[in-house]
């Protein structure tokens, strides 16, 4: 539902505090007249539920322009995404398909089920780059891919015109010489332009980044644009510039001081980002979508996922519930915290819907177009289940219940249940109360898993017998 305040601490009175005045398979072209709508959607990487300032959680976080942008648009309290690691996370989003459609269940691994399978997003899959380039949009992919090494798979390739970044889990944010080094003294990827390795230069990897960013807003700006920053903060490695950590120089956890400090450099450069769609008033054009690609893991990058349990890498609610907002100003009403909850799958939908293509049913979209709820037309969507499930742990949820397997790799596995609407924590597992809840969930979840493929790759040798060439990381 589409409420004022939220009962888990996403307060109004701070946004309010933040905001400005109130700013009030045939696609459909553009006209000359009125240019279809543009997208900027801004995913991030290991972000906790906390690790924003618009969640009100954590009073040590500063992200004054994403606070601002939360303002004036929409903060959805239970935004999820289809996994709880980078690379099964993404392509679930860029298909606006559950990625165990194709058998894609985690990050590409040491090991595959069968000789010959190749480890990446299915090639036959169309992306987000693809249904926008189709619709006659500009696209770009400007930070992080992970989902495959092989360069049919890099964004270039699957529908992205301009792609600018690297294609791995994780990159080092400070890259000067880091281009014409050894493949052996390079620590983790090199940075490409389309297929050309980007020459030695200088520069924080986050404000390249933003940079990169800002330059493709000014060239298309006359032209709709659906533009994809993928940011690689603030995942390892924990690298921040001098003066962003003299900043937070009070903050006595080193961890925790590094991950504050990568995470306001990635505001500000957005910030920059808003400040380009300002100058050539296309604020009102543009529609601006924030999400992290899974929940922060504390022992590695200094996140925090308070109030909810768990963390990347688990299907309790701190490994896939993130911080989510959208905004459009005039079209979306401003300072809005909505507790319905969503999924990345329905990003495709609603951008879709906002630029005026044409949804066709052999695409198979299995996300909701959530603009109707957003304008304040309805107030709330119709119940659905949303779905997890990798080789060793599922989940189920509803508007009201979660149901989850932790391992259900042995032979009677023990699901827990909580009442979600009531209890964001996972605090109390009443699975025993209420038997009825948990043989309605399991066998809805079993249904939807039919249609599922089975892992082709994975990290037990004794589930996944060959080996792969395999590198990268999380």
């Amino acid at each position: 539902m589409n409420t004022t305040f939220n009962k888990h601490g996403l307060t109004l009175a701070m946004m309010a505090a933040l905001s400005a005045p109130a700013l009030a398979d045939t696609p459909t072209p553009a006209t000359e007249t009125q240019q279809q709508p543009n997208v900027l959607f801004i995913f991030v990487d290991d972000i906790g539920y906390a690790d924003m300032g618009f969640q009100n959680q954590s009073q040590d976080i500063v992200t004054p322009h994403m606070d601002k942008i939360a303002a004036e648009g929409a903060i959805f309290s239970a935004g999820y995404v289809t996994a709880s690691v980078c690379g099964p996370s993404r392509a679930g989003l860029l298909t606006g398909r559950y990625q165990q459609r194709y058998g894609y269940h985690d990050n590409t691994a040491p090991f595959i089920k069968e000789p010959g399978i190749v480890q990446g997003l299915d090639l036959n899959a169309k992306t987000i780059g693809n249904y926008f380039s189709d619709a006659g949009y500009v696209t770009g992919f400007i930070g992080k891919s992970h989902d495959g090494d092989a360069k049919e798979y890099w964004p270039h390739n699957r529908g992205w015109d301009e792609f600018y970044g690297f294609n791995n889990g994780a990159a080092d944010y400070f890259v000067s010489g880091f281009n014409t080094m050894n493949a052996e003294e390079r620590t983790f990827s090199s940075i490409h332009r389309n297929d050309e390795l980007v020459e030695d230069f200088d520069g924080y990897l986050t404000d390249i980044f933003g940079d990169e960013a800002v330059n493709f807003i000014e060239r298309h700006k006359d032209k709709p644009f659906f533009l994809y920053v993928p940011f690689n903060a603030s995942h390892g490695p924990m690298q921040a510039k001098k003066e962003d950590l003299e900043k937070f120089s009070y903050i006595d956890d080193e961890l925790r001081r590094k991950m504050i400090a990568m995470t306001y450099n990635m505001d500000l450069n957005i910030g920059k980002m808003v400040d380009k769609l300002e100058e050539h008033d296309l604020m009102e054009n543009t529609m601006i979508i924030f999400m992290s690609d899974n929940g922060g893991r504390p022992d590695d990058n200094g996140s925090v996922n308070t109030p909810l349990n768990g963390r990347k890498g688990t299907y309790w609610e701190g490994g896939i519930r993130v911080p989510t907002t959208i905004t459009w100003r005039g079209t979306i009403p401003a300072e809005q915290v909505i507790d319905t909850p969503m999924i990345s799958l329905d990003i495709l939908p609603t951008t879709l819907a906002m630029a005026g293509i044409e949804q066709q049913e052999e695409w198979q979209l299995e996300g909701e177009n959530l603009l109707p709820l957003l304008k304040g037309e309805v107030t709330d969507i119709d119940e659905r289940f949303l779905y997890w499930k990798t080789i060793n742990a599922s989940a189920i949820r509803d508007n009201d219940w979660k149901l989850f397997i932790p391992n259900t790799l042995v032979k009677r596995p023990k699901p827990q249940l909580y009442k979600i609407s009531e209890d964001i924590s996972e605090s109390n597992d009443i699975a025993h109360k209420h038997p009825e809840q948990v043989a309605r969930l399991l066998a809805e979840l079993e249904r939807w898993d039919a249609d599922n493929q089975e892992p082709k790759w994975g990290w037990n040798r004794q589930l996944f017998p060959h080996a792969n060439g395999w590198r990268g990381r999380n």
